[in-house]
């Protein structure tokens, strides 16, 4: 017999609280219930097409967990005629629905597995449907809400077998889903990876650093500098908070951490590298977490404008990590300096 369940949807470093969290899942017989030969995913074309962003939402969304792994044994495309999304009829199928058919819902999964009697129970079907009326672009480091591109990440976690879970989580109960830095800001979390991690293993051995300025303070989550602009004067002492974490199992024995200012945006800030106010020398074990309040100084000579504040990490790139592309992020907060 077959059960169906779905789930929804160089200075001084100051420590802060970060709310705990762990990666969760069901048990049978005390082994884990999950995926125990590797699926095939097939993508409802009707639904997600081709290009855009909700392609790049999907592939994003599969990308963050079984990159890890590599659990996935194929990537299939259903007709683009196709325009149902069936249960229990032998495919793993992801794709789009209207907002209705899963109860107001931002997405749900519905898994399918055997009934638990001796030895352990697997995953014998997953199909995942997203409410098509989110917003699949992507999100700049300091966006709040709840995206297609973070539901898409929430859902497969689903789709590999683990459950919500507190704090600093794509798994989180309800929105608004936390995002970090870099050009792909709808990523897993340190407990997330470690789940992972421990339910299917990695396909190799490296750390992976992410920063954010998002956190989770009493199971809120909320940007850790309120966004808005804060007028300041040149050669005064100011301090910006961010969320850093290691979603790697490996430790990273020592990085560079910097603070920059830059009147340039997101995106486009993100790679740049000039006006550096503070550089830090960080470690941060397997899997680890932390929030940290990190001070500098305005520099007397910087013009009168508007700037963002950026946080690197490993800028000078000596550190080999799983994805290179997420270890920048900007603060909520903008600095005016105008005296």
């Amino acid at each position: 017999m077959k059960t169906t369940t779905f789930v929804g949807a160089v200075a001084a470093l100051v420590l802060g609280g970060t709310e705990a969290g762990a990666a969760a899942w069901d048990t049978c017989n005390g082994t884990p219930v999950k995926w125990y030969s590797g699926p095939v995913v097939y993508r409802n074309r009707c639904s997600i097409p081709d290009s855009g962003n909700v392609n790049t939402a999907y592939w994003n969304g599969l990308r963050q967990w079984d990159d890890l792994s590599h659990i996935v044994s194929g990537f299939n495309v259903n007709a683009a005629t196709d325009c149902s999304l069936d249960h229990s009829d032998g495919q793993n199928e992801i794709g789009l629905c209207d907002r209705a058919a899963i109860d107001g819902n931002n997405g749900v999964t519905y898994s399918t597995v055997g009934l638990c009697f001796i030895g352990s129970n697997g995953i014998d079907e997953a199909d995942v449907c997203i409410a098509s009326d989110l917003d699949f672009t992507p999100r700049t480091g300091s966006a709040f809400g709840t995206s297609g591109r973070s539901t898409f990440v929430h859902e497969a976690g689903h789709f590999f077998g683990f459950k919500h879970e507190g704090g600093h989580s794509i798994l989180r109960t309800s929105p608004p889903h936390l995002v970090t830095g870099g050009y792909e800001s709808s990523t897993l979390w340190p407990t997330n990876a470690q789940g992972m991690n421990t339910l299917y293993g990695y396909s190799q051995t490296k750390p992976n650093l992410l920063p954010s300025s998002m956190g989770v303070v009493g199971d809120v989550a909320q940007t850790l500098d309120p966004s808005g602009t804060v007028t300041v004067c040149r050669g005064t002492a100011q301090s910006v908070k961010f969320y850093v974490g290691n979603m790697g199992n490996a430790a990273v024995s020592s990085y560079t951490l910097r603070v920059r200012l830059s009147p340039t945006a997101p995106p486009n800030g993100y790679s740049e590298s000039t006006t550096v106010v503070a550089t830090y020398n960080h470690a941060l074990g397997a899997f680890s977490e932390g929030t940290y309040s990190l001070g500098f100084t305005v520099p007397a000579s910087l013009p009168f404008n508007t700037y963002y504040v950026y946080l690197d990490m490993d800028p000078e790139g000596v550190v080999s990590e799983l994805r290179e592309n997420d270890n920048t992020t900007v603060s909520a907060m903008t600095l005016r300096v105008g005296c």
